[in-house]
């Protein structure tokens, strides 16, 4: 049929040409050429052609723009269960109208439907009229204003015979649309939290139609079996566009309402009574055909089984491509589109047996990035500046690109094959600095700490002659880990806790596998672990199971013997006692351990069933970090109870910001006006390190303040620390011996802060500002562990609202742009509050997004005064000093053991401590709630590291080669000098956070998100004269750091 459909390829490379107008273009040159073919209920083979479909399609068109005209484009959306044919000509009727497309999965709930309405500014929803989806509209749209639910046309309705014979033709539908206009919106899936809405112009809508151009095999005239793919996903999409741009066929079900629902017979019988030569469908289908041997030899008659969405069985593929069968993987993305290329051809790419590999399309301009141990990841590069990428998440010399956080492994011989690996997981950074500790042991003739990119590290010993050990000799095997169980306890003193070795996590070395050494007599480390790969995979395998295993779970479960359990663990694992009520991670649980508590846990889980191990979450510890909150976790999955501990979604999030404003304490009935000209009194709370200490010098020594009272941890020798960071940041020591200076020991956490009645009511009388910046800063921790926190918000607020006075105190809060870290608001962002999807990911994100809910809902509701400023990436004191253990100073340091820094395409708005100190003082007064304090002239990274790698004498390199070798000092042994590799090169710390750069972090210091300055500026004269960071600012730092013994004077590339 190829000599029969006339191509409108140069038509659509002389210039833009959307969709719509693509179906009335082979309306009017192939109005007889098949669009789509079904058998029918009496099997009888149907097709539907492009003339009869464009009529049909402009009925759609015309009944949407009966109740949304096109004066001004609106959203329109499908929540629909219906049959392909329908659901394709309803989303290109409403292309056809001038109107947004947007095609909601009906496996969604309501809240993700909600949630993707009220982004999307949807005002206009298509509604099937099964009761599943009616009700899911709803309740979807139940507490949304302004949005209308349609029926969407039958089948019946759009192909009936009076409409297609009465047809006006495109009268009165739009005529030509813009090519950089939004033509249609896809969610993501939403897997981990809500589905994100993803915008593609008409533009790139064309192009991505056009991928199997780029293919080897010429696809016009061929039938596509598509049916049981829902035309609501990005791939279903991908088939009825690329329909008009190539010729393709689609073979689908029947129409009817309800919609066929897809089976492996029925999804196989329609592709045979199709006639198609190629059927796309999941995996587990192919699986079942593999089954039968009719279906097995018709397969083979198949040009190709196109298959995705799932791994297949690797025994049934090698089967059925033994046998002959085309097994083609289909990869896309729906942030991009096709990756793999569509339908190879070629000998060289056709993966025959290599089934499970695939080539990435030439229609996408691509590149692979090194992720360590032979894998790669994908990362889609813009290959026209008219032409954008959906979503871009990088930069790479300059180009915007797309990070697809999915890792590929290269065939070993055939270049330019790849196989999927997974996707780019945030991995714990393990030291191994433990091993010269454990070398020493006088059992010990050497050792490898391994572990890199797992969640924890072992050690592989090898025992000195005479105290070899058969590997299989379990009772010598534990009496030689006895032995030296002391020095790993002592390396465990000295390690970082993160690098603590458990004894399940010792392999010893087996005599007939010997470490080898080099000439100089150092052990070969890369292959002695390929050697001992199999040892330590089965390690890590048995690990996830293993638990500290000398726990007996109860006889019988109920609170007392479930508290007393999981007290007992914790104990153990944290090697200290702990309070019932205290945050474990507060109290020092790192993730290692976590792993172990919940490993132990889940073992005695296992003993009373396997469903109630199952019912936990996986990550049950970060979500109930408390022995009493463990406690309700078991007892709830044994008695098949309680709430889910899952990921956090937007709802719970707005729910924990109402909880913490709700249930406030009234203001008193009797309030006093304040004096008129009086100063102002200022509480802040944490003062004694960083920023905190700078704000604190600035309020002393201004005159319109009249009193600070510095609330700070009690027990930490608050004022100690304060004088000792004021020496440190080069401020006057001697202003914290001023009059108006009160430092106060508190607990935040604790209703009236547990300081005495007297100094609380001084307190209410005296204090006209609030500034609150104490925060637990750990990215690690779940929003669970930031309960403390957020009960210190609620405690402010409730102090504000006892004052005495008309107007309680201004909260002015010290927030993040972390809060922005999800954002899709266009940049660049306004100073104004965002939805809670913006700050989904990391606890510290989610719960400073609370906080400031919390106080946006009392300022409403209690006209307490509010401004939250949004700090940014705060850069040194006024030595220029910056803090050490913050990850730009590691970056730095880097440069020590890698003998070279890295190159970013970005800019950076790092905002020196002091004036940022002395413009959060401006803004105390400021009536807009929300400010962004970050430097308002950015400026690009290569500013800052050129005279960095200059006075260090390194060279600069691409980031990716930096990472490299950060990551090869991460895989090497020790070097003799040294006596803990993150001590020396503290960047291994945070190689999660430097590879999530590569894998777009869209929110980090140096992702180019851009935000607003300008009610910032307007409330702070300092910050709108903020000079430009210059190469001397970064000089000093360098400085600093060398005064403070933190980077050496030279370092030799």
């Amino acid at each position: 049929m190829s000599s029969g459909y006339r191509s409108p390829r140069k038509l659509i490379e002389s210039g833009a040409i959307a969709i719509p107008e693509l179906f009335e273009w082979n309306a009017e040159e192939n109005p007889e050429y098949p669009l789509f073919c079904f058998p029918n209920h009496s099997g009888a083979h149907r097709i539907i052609p492009y003339a009869e479909a464009i009529r049909a399609i402009r009925r759609v068109a015309r009944y949407v723009l009966s109740f949304a005209d096109n004066r001004e484009r609106r959203t329109i959306a499908i929540l629909a269960n219906t049959d392909s044919v329908t659901y394709t000509i309803a989303s290109v009727g409403i292309l056809r109208a001038g109107h947004i497309l947007f095609p909601i999965s009906t496996r969604n709930g309501a809240a993700a439907v909600t949630h993707l309405l009220e982004r999307t500014n949807c005002q206009h929803v298509l509604v099937s009229e099964d009761e599943h989806m009616q009700a899911l509209a709803t309740e979807s749209t139940r507490d949304l204003t302004g949005i209308a639910l349609h029926p969407i046309l039958k089948f019946e309705d759009m192909f009936t015979s009076d409409a297609l014979s009465n047809d006006p033709g495109p009268e009165g539908l739009p005529t030509e649309y813009a090519a950089d206009d939004v033509a249609m919106i896809l969610h993501s899936s939403g897997s981990t939290n809500h589905p994100k809405p993803i915008l593609w112009t008409h533009k790139r809508l064309t192009s991505r139609a056009t991928a199997p151009w780029y293919g080897e095999v010429d696809m016009t005239g061929t039938t596509l079996a598509c049916a049981g793919t829902p035309m609501f996903h990005a791939q279903g999409v991908s088939f009825y566009t690329t329909t008009v741009t190539t010729g393709i066929i689609l073979g689908v079900f029947v129409p009817s309402s309800p919609p066929i629902f897809p089976t492996p017979v029925n999804v196989f019988d329609n592709a045979v009574a199709t006639g198609a030569e190629y059927i796309s469908t999941v995996p587990t289908f192919v699986e079942e055909w593999a089954r039968d041997p009719g279906k097995v030899d018709r397969m083979r008659k198949m040009k190709g089984v196109i298959f995705g969405g799932a791994e297949m069985n690797a025994e049934v593929g090698n089967s059925l491509a033994s046998r002959g069968i085309s097994l083609i993987l289909a990869y896309g993305i729906t942030e991009i589109g096709a990756v793999a290329n569509i339908i190879p051809g070629s000998t060289r790419t056709n993966p025959s047996m290599d089934w499970g590999y695939f080539s990435i399309t030439p229609w996408i301009q691509s590149t692979v990035r090194d992720a360590g141990d032979g894998k790669f990841e994908i990362v889609v590069l813009q290959s026209s500046s008219d032409c954008p990428l959906p979503v871009v998440n990088l930069k790479i010399d300059g180009v915007d690109a797309y990070a697809t956080n999915d890792l590929v492994i290269p065939h070993p011989t055939r270049k330019g094959l790849w196989k999927l690996y997974g996707r780019m997981d945030e991995q714990i950074v393990l030291s191994n600095g433990e091993k010269r500790i454990i070398k020493e042991d006088v059992y010990v003739r050497d050792c490898i700490v391994f572990g890199s990119s797992k969640f924890q590290n072992g050690v592989l010993v090898e025992p000195e002659p005479a105290f070899a050990v058969d590997p299989h000799d379990q009772s010598r095997l534990l009496e030689f880990r006895s032995k030296i169980w002391p020095s790993v306890e002592r390396a465990n003193a000295y390690a970082p806790q993160h690098s603590r070795i458990f004894k399940e996590m010792i392999i010893v070395a087996s005599p007939l596998k010997p470490f080898d050494y080099n000439a100089k007599g150092n052990i070969r480390r890369n292959p002695i672990l390929q050697r001992y790969t199999e040892e330590i995979e089965a390690l890590y395998d048995a690990i996830q199971e293993s638990t500290q295993s000398d726990l007996r779970a109860p006889a019988h479960w109920d609170p007392d013997s479930a508290r007393t359990f999981v007290r007992a663990v914790v104990h153990k694992v944290l090697l200290k006692p702990l309070d019932d009520t205290s945050d474990i991670f507060r109290s020092g649980c790192d993730s290692l351990q976590a792993t172990w508590i919940r490993n132990t846990i889940l073992r005695a889980l296992r003993e009373v069933s396997s469903d109630a191990a199952t019912r936990a979450p996986v990550d049950f510890v970060y979500r109930a970090p408390t022995i009493t909150k463990l406690t309700d976790t078991i007892l709830s999955a044994i008695n098949r109870s309680g709430e889910s501990l899952g990921t956090m979604s937007a709802e719970d999030l707005l729910q924990t910001a109402k909880t913490y404003s709700s249930d406030l304490n009234p203001r008193p009935a009797q309030r006093r006006q304040r004096e008129p000209g009086g100063k102002d009194g200022v509480l802040i709370t944490g003062t004694t390190n960083g920023f905190g200490c700078d704000v604190l010098e600035r309020l002393l020594v201004e005159d319109r303040i009249s009193i600070v009272y510095a609330f700070n941890r009690r027990d930490a020798q608050a004022m100690a620390r304060q004088c000792a960071s004021f020496r440190a940041r080069g401020l006057d020591e001697g202003k914290l011996n001023s009059s108006k200076f009160v430092m106060v020991e508190v607990e935040l956490d604790r209703p009236g802060f547990g300081i005495h009645p007297e100094l609380l009511h001084e307190i209410r009388e005296s204090v006209t500002h609030i500034i609150h910046n104490a925060w637990k800063v750990d990215f690690n921790l779940a929003l669970a562990s930031y309960e403390v926190d957020l009960k210190a918000v609620r405690n402010l607020v409730e102090l504000a609202l006892s004052s005495p006075y008309v107007e309680p105190p201004r909260i002015q809060f010290i927030s993040s742009v972390g809060v922005l870290r999800n954002c899709t608001v266009t940049a660049p962002i306004a100073e104004v509050p965002l939805e809670p999807l913006s700050a989904l990911g990391t606890g510290y994100s989610e719960a400073k997004w609370i906080a400031e809910q919390v106080l946006f809902n009392v300022a409403k509701q209690h006209d307490v005064p509010v401004t939250v400023v949004r700090l940014g990436q705060v850069c040194g004191d006024r030595l220029g000093h910056w803090n050490e253990k913050e990850w730009f100073p590691a970056l730095v340091k880097s440069a020590v053991s890698t003998g070279c820094l890295p190159v970013l395409e970005a800019v950076v708005s790092f905002i020196p401590s002091y004036p940022a100190a002395q413009a959060l003082l401006e803004m105390r007064s400021s009536p807009s709630p929300v400010l962004h304090l970050v430097h308002p002239h950015p400026v690009a990274w290569r500013t800052l590291l050129e005279p960095i790698a200059d006075e260090l004498g390194v060279p600069l390199v691409p980031f990716q080669d930096w990472l490299a070798a950060l990551e090869e000092c991460d895989s090497d042994p020790l070097d003799e000098g040294h006596t803990d590799a993150v001590g020396t090169n503290p960047a291994l710390r945070l190689l999660g956070l430097f590879r999530s750069w590569t894998s777009g972090s869209k929110s980090g210091p140096v992702s180019g998100l851009r935000v607003l300055t300008d009610k910032a500026e307007a409330a702070s004269e300092t910050l709108r004269d903020l000079p430009h960071l210059e190469e001397e600012v970064a000089r000093s730092w360098i400085a600093a750091w060398r005064r403070s013994g933190f980077l050496p004077q030279q370092v030799v590339a």
